[in-house]
């Protein structure tokens, strides 16, 4: 006798949806030690940060079209351009935060990026991280 084993559905795979659930972390200070800082985050495949992703990426190509409907040779992306472009993605995945002085804001979230590279690995690190937006955790 065989025990049958319950279908899945297509929602159990909708990583975006899942992603959609803020999940909040301590933020790690260079010790490694937990500090009052609690940030909150969804992750790197909800439908908001795709979107926010994709029309950065939308209008850089519009651009490009522009310049090459004109005949003009297309610029070389500046190292420091793809560095706020990729750091503009993370913040999109900073939704609040807690325990520091300053509110919430999506310039802020942008700019504490830019100033530590720590916490912009572990927004990173937590972002990527389906399991963090699982129900139940």
């Amino acid at each position: 006798m065989s025990i049958e084993k319950p279908l899945l559905s297509l929602a159990d795979f909708n990583a975006s949806a899942k992603c959609s659930n803020a999940f909040e972390f301590p933020y790690l200070d260079e010790a490694g030690e937990e500090t009052a800082w609690r940030i909150q985050v969804i992750g790197d495949q909800a439908p908001q940060v795709k979107r926010a992703i994709y029309s950065k990426i939308n209008a850089k190509r519009a651009q490009e079209a522009f310049l090459k409907k004109k005949g003009k040779e297309l610029p070389l992306d500046d190292i420091e351009d793809l560095i706020a472009d990729n750091l503009e993605g993370l913040a999109a995945c900073i939704v609040g935060w807690s325990g520091i002085v300053e509110p919430y804001s999506a310039e802020l979230a942008k700019q504490a990026l830019e100033n530590n590279k720590s916490l912009a690995e572990q927004v990173k690190s937590a972002s990527e991280n389906i399991l963090n937006f699982s129900k139940g955790k």
